[in-house]
């Protein structure tokens, strides 16, 4: 039997007259030749001898058990050609053996690579039901799955592969195809290409894939500015008055909290009021647990969000909930913010997460050591606040006034130069190689 230009193997049911039942019957066996390889299985059926066709591998008895069993060899001949034909298409080695094996359920089926990826996926998810990370990674890590399907259905016409045939050249594909088809940027391009990565470790852990397709690959994500307010600019915002839009009103007091208090957007909508707490001395501060890190953000409340806070204290959805601020939704608030922009003719893009940088940064050119505004943002790690933090030249000139105030006004004596200097004439270097020789 051929199947296709490369692939010949046959397949041959016998009747075993040395092995006969009870009955009088004798088992049918299948015999599997390929490549001068064969293997045989019994098809646990039975048939009398005088019946068998030797030449046409079937019973040529005129009984209902008879014409069953024809059936059942049929359906057998046609499940192996089946089996064949996928093994084919998934250029796996094919041996009779094989071809056993996988009729009979016992060939361990290969681990399809979004299969992996779900299975990964799943486990991020548990971590987030413990709290182990934010919502927004599961996601990312669910949408990435969801344009790999549609890249492997655009590129290789089918919705998922065996993760042993994931190659370097479809590792490129799949990041052009982030590129192009879904606009990503380097850094958003950079993330998921890192999760495809991570799949493919634990595929080389558990043996579903041999071979490496990211050896030799790096991926590097763009350092990206970090934008924030001037003090200017946050004051043209602070002094809009509002009072005839209840809406932009509530986004510019939440904003404008977490320009003095640094909380992103997630935890500023879960502030309760239980977390403003006040200490020995009448001073009153945020303690509250960072929603991405669970870091503890130790935060002095100023006399701004202090008044603000106060404020709200007795708006209903405030009360209700219990919270300080009620905060409505990012993707409302962002586009809210960008009203208000024009309002205060702020020429940037305003989000929930420049009024973070712009703490960090006005904390920092106020002197704030960046210790403490690391434990004010809640970081784990200072070099994760050395991102937001940018000092101005202004800061800079101030912070070195003490410096110019000694070191301006000391007499110091700088001697000029007794002679001017020669011009200097560097001898020729010798010329390298053998000597030639004169005749």
């Amino acid at each position: 039997m051929k199947l296709s230009n490369e692939a010949y193997f046959s397949l041959n049911f016998m009747a075993r007259k040395s092995r006969p039942n009870k009955e009088g019957e004798i088992p049918v066996l299948l015999r599997i030749t390929m490549n001068g390889q064969r293997t045989e299985m019994y098809t646990n059926r039975y048939v009398k001898p005088e019946n068998w066709n030797a030449a046409k591998g079937l019973s040529k008895g005129k009984s209902k058990k008879d014409q069953e069993l024809n059936r059942y060899l049929d359906t057998i001949r046609t499940k192996i050609c089946e089996i064949h034909n996928q093994l084919v298409r998934q250029d796996e080695m094919i041996t009779p053996e094989v071809l056993k094996r996988a009729f009979l359920g016992k060939l361990e089926k290969p681990m399809m690579l979004c299969e992996g990826f779900r299975t990964v996926t799943k486990k991020m998810r548990d971590k987030f039901e413990r709290g182990d990370i934010v919502e927004a990674t599961v996601l990312r890590w669910e949408r990435c799955v969801k344009y790999l399907e549609e890249f492997l259905l655009l590129n290789q016409n089918e919705k998922d592969i065996p993760m042993k045939k994931l190659t370097p050249a479809m590792v490129d594909d799949f990041e052009h195809f982030l590129r192009i088809r879904k606009q990503c940027a380097n850094n958003a391009a950079v993330k998921y290409i890192r999760y495809l990565k991570n799949v493919v470790r634990v595929g080389l852990a558990n043996k579903w894939i041999e071979d490496d397709p990211f050896v030799g690959k790096r991926y590097t994500r763009t350092k990206t500015e970090r934008e924030h307010l001037t003090e200017d600019e946050l004051h043209r915002i602070m002094d809009l008055d509002l009072r005839m839009f209840p809406r932009l009103d509530l986004v510019r007091d939440t904003f404008v909290f977490c320009c003095f208090c640094g909380l992103a957007f997630v935890d500023i909508s879960t502030l309760t009021r239980d977390q403003i707490v006040t200490d020995n001395d009448g001073e009153m501060w945020i303690r509250k647990n960072r929603q991405k890190t669970g870091e503890v953000s130790t935060i002095p409340l100023l006399d701004i969000p202090k008044k603000i806070a106060e404020k709200y204290r007795n708006h209903p959805k405030a009360a209700e909930k219990n919270v300080v601020i009620p905060v409505i939704s990012n993707q409302r608030m962002n586009s809210y913010l960008d009203e208000i922009a024009v309002k205060a003719e702020v020429k940037k893009h305003l989000t929930t997460h420049i009024a973070r940088h712009t703490f960090a940064t006005m904390s920092l050119n106020n002197h704030v050591p960046i210790e403490t505004i690391s434990k004010m943002l809640g970081h784990s790690d200072i070099t994760t606040t050395q991102i937001y933090a940018r000092m101005l030249d202004k800061t800079v000139s101030e912070d070195m006034e003490r410096m110019r105030a000694k070191f301006d006004t000391m007499p110091v004596e700088i001697r000029t130069i007794p002679e001017p200097p020669t011009t200097f004439v560097s001898e020729p270097k010798p010329r390298r190689g053998r000597p030639r020789k004169f005749q």
